[in-house]
């Protein structure tokens, strides 16, 4: 090529020169010959520069005809190349060296294409095949993709409903990393607890436990538990900002995924009103339990004193009040007087505080208006002092409560009492329902009893009129069932029997020979030994009480005590021959009483016996005739007391 530039750069020169001395030659004509005097100066070298470039031009013509031609064949091996066409070096052959050094060139980069051609062919082959493969796979691809590209779709929109719902959830969700760090807080933390989420995020758990629950919460433990259970439940009192507590279920279970590495979600349920509603209800089941059993206290048949004191012990005791008090009057007049009659609590245990209490008149005094409130009256310990100090006509110094309940214990217009109830705190709704269950059952109880002290009243009336319809007619036995009475009833207590069983036994002794009523005087009143036909006619009378006393709806346990009573401990007595555990033990009670009065009484047909001797004949029939124990508690009654006299 560097050559080639010096041969053209030469010609270039030569046809400079020949255009020089063209001009000059024009121009010296011009001037010589008329021929050239059409010519100007100025013209005769535009003239020379025309010859000049002809003469280029045929120059090159010439010259490069060849050059062409050349060019045309070379452009014809490429194309031949192009199209896979081997050429021979022969027709590669150009008589212009420029040209066959291109030709040189250009068969030698035909050598290296034809190479790379067979490499190329070689690798398209393998590329084709790898090229199938690859569209096969990317095909599945594509399918894939779309797959994934659904799921995708599917996850994010079950990511947005899963944020949403944790959002807006109402309770609390907490995240924790492995180390029990708070990294994440739903809106129901501040809601619930009233944190915010700066305040808690990066805090440990145990900084929203409360309490020492804090110091006893084991976060190490935990994670194992989730570990191995996949989940843990557990109840713990969270901490508020404001330093009160709500009660809470906890569920710890292992984060699906978090940024922070491994890590524990809590969500946590407010169960504070649950736990509430719980507890009310364990109360109130508590208070109905005990409601109950006073109701069956009540059931039996109790004596005044034991109601007015079961009913205090009860809400002092049991349902917890600071103080109660029962105030009662046997009276029936609207103006009676009410006095103290039990009372229980750290409020009655001063005398002198008592004495204030005793001094309240519900009748005429600053406490009657209680008396038109038919649900009770609650008073605060301010007013209750007031009405007191009225009451008193004086300061009142007690000590201080927060609120005091008053209801009237009546039926109608009036009732037998009121019942009085102290609390360090306010009285709540269910309480005051209590309270009120206990008035109408302890009024019902009150009514009872008055009855069957009426009763009683009555019953003893005619016991006695039956008493003395017997000893009219023998005035050997006059007294005899009182004494017979009153030592079953010493036997019995000296026993520790309990106060119904010696009731019973009372009224047995007393009725225990009724039945001689249906006895004839020729038999009863015979001061000789009776025939074996008389004794029979004797032995009917325990038949015979029995026929009189049922009708009035005595107790079993009375009536069995009088028909027994001639039962033998070995089973040789009337009128059934019943032996020791069918008797029973209130019979032979009666039994030994009877016996024992009877041996130190005079009959017609017998002195008395002195007590010494009576004692031993008892003792001589214990185990065959008498009860051996209960003859070994009457020789200790007579030794210590001596014999009834009456």
């Amino acid at each position: 090529m560097r050559k080639y530039i010096k041969g053209t750069l030469g010609y270039v020169c030569l046809f400079v020169f020949v255009f020089i001395l063209l001009g000059v030659i024009f121009s010296y004509l011009s001037d010589k010959f008329q021929f050239f005097l059409l010519i100007r100066p100025a013209e005769s070298w535009f003239l020379a520069l025309l010859t000049t470039a002809f003469a280029v031009i045929v120059f090159l013509l010439k010259r490069y005809h060849g050059l062409i031609r050349e060019l045309n064949r070379s452009l014809e091996m490429i194309n031949n190349i192009n199209n896979n066409t081997y050429i021979a070096e022969s027709e590669t052959k150009t008589s212009f060296p420029a040209v066959s050094d291109i030709n040189n060139a250009i068969r030698e980069i035909s050598r290296d294409i034809q190479k790379q051609v067979t490499e190329l062919n070689e690798q398209s082959i393998e590329l084709a095949k790898k090229n199938s493969k690859l569209d096969n796979a990317h095909k599945q691809l594509a399918a894939s993709y779309e797959q994934l590209q659904s799921l995708m779709e599917q996850l994010n929109e079950s990511e947005q409903r899963y944020h949403s719902l944790v959002i807006s959830i109402p309770d609390i969700v907490l995240t924790l990393d492995e180390n029990g760090n708070i990294t994440y807080a739903n809106r129901a933390c501040r809601d619930i607890l009233n944190f915010r989420r700066h305040d808690i995020v990066g805090k440990p758990f145990q900084f929203i436990v409360y309490g020492k629950h804090a110091d006893e919460f084991n976060f190490e433990k935990l994670r194992r538990t989730v570990e191995i259970n996949g989940e843990q439940l557990m109840q713990i009192p969270l901490l508020r900002k404001d330093g009160t507590f709500i009660e809470s279920e906890i569920k710890f279970t292992p984060a699906q995924e978090s940024p922070h590495g491994y890590s524990i979600q809590a969500i946590i349920r407010d169960i504070t009103e649950q736990k509430r509603m719980e507890r009310a209800l364990v109360e109130n089941n508590r208070r109905l339990r005990i409601i109950n059993e006073f109701s069956q206290k009540f059931a039996s048949e109790m004596e005044l004193p034991d109601i007015h004191k079961t009913c205090v012990k009860t809400l002092t005791e049991l349902l917890g009040f600071s103080g109660a008090a029962c105030f009662f009057s046997e009276e029936k007049n609207k103006n009676k007087n009410y006095s103290i009659a039990e009372y229980s609590g750290k409020y009655f245990s001063d005398t002198d505080i008592l004495k204030h209490f005793m001094q309240i008149n519900f009748n005429r005094g600053a406490f009657s208006f209680i008396r038109n409130d038919k649900d009770g009256t609650v008073l605060d310990f301010g007013t209750f002092v007031e009405l007191l100090a009225m009451e008193n006509g004086n300061k009142v110094d007690i000590p201080p409560f927060r609120q005091i309940y008053i209801q009237e214990l009546k039926n109608g217009d009036s009732g037998p009492g009121f019942l009085l109830v102290i609390t360090d705190s306010n009285f709540k709704h269910e309480e005051i329902d209590v309270l009120r269950s206990i008035c109408n059952t302890t009024l019902v109880a009150i009514e009872n009893a008055m009855y069957l002290i009426k009763s009683k009243k009555n019953y003893v009336a005619t016991i006695n009129a039956l008493i003395a319809a017997v000893e009219a007619r023998d005035q050997y036995t006059r007294g005899h069932s009182q004494r017979v009475s009153a030592y079953a009833v010493r036997i019995a207590e000296e026993m520790g029997m309990n106060r119904e069983t010696i009731e019973d036994l009372r009224i047995a002794g007393i009725l225990h020979d009724i039945g001689k009523i249906g006895i004839s005087d020729r038999i009863l009143l015979k001061k000789g030994p009776l025939t074996k036909e008389e004794y029979e006619e004797i032995k009917k009378h325990p038949a015979i009480s029995n026929k009189i006393l049922y009708p009035i709806g005595l107790s079993e346990r009375i009536l069995k005590a009088i028909a027994f009573h001639h039962e033998r401990y070995d089973g040789r007595g009337y009128p059934f021959g019943l032996s020791n555990e069918s008797i029973g033990l209130e019979p032979q009670i009666i039994a030994v009483a009877d016996a024992f009065d009877a041996m130190t009484s005079k009959r017609p047909y017998r002195e008395p016996l002195s007590p010494d001797k009576a004692i031993k004949e008892l003792e001589d029939n214990k185990g065959s005739q008498f009860h051996p124990d209960i003859v070994d508690v009457m020789v200790k009654i007579q030794r210590k007391n001596g014999v009834i006299i009456l």
